[in-house]
C-alpha cells in the first residue's frame, strides 16, 4: 500500500479489475494527489491504496518485467 506522496508517474492503479499506469499527477488538498491517465476520468487519491509498481531484477534481452504489489 502507497500514500498518494509516494506514487510515481508508471505506478499501476487498478479499477473495475483492470490496471491503468498513471500519466500525470497534480497536488491534491490535505496531501492528496489527482492522478491522471490514459483512457480513465482523473482519480483523486487521499488515503493508502494498493498500488503496483513494474519493477524488473535483470536487464536482460528476453525477460519480462515483474510487478511489485
Amino acid at each position: 500500500m502507497l500514500l498518494p506522496t509516494q506514487v510515481r508517474i508508471g505506478d499501476l492503479v487498478e479499477f473495475d479489475g483492470a490496471w491503468f499506469p498513471v500519466k500525470d499527477m497534480k497536488t491534491a488538498q490535505a496531501g492528496g494527489r489527482i492522478l491522471h491517465f490514459e483512457g480513465r476520468a482523473p482519480y483523486t487519491m487521499t488515503q493508502a491504496e494498493i498500488v503496483a509498481r513494474p519493477i524488473s531484477h535483470a536487464r536482460q534481452s528476453g525477460s519480462l518485467p515483474r510487478l511489485l504489489i
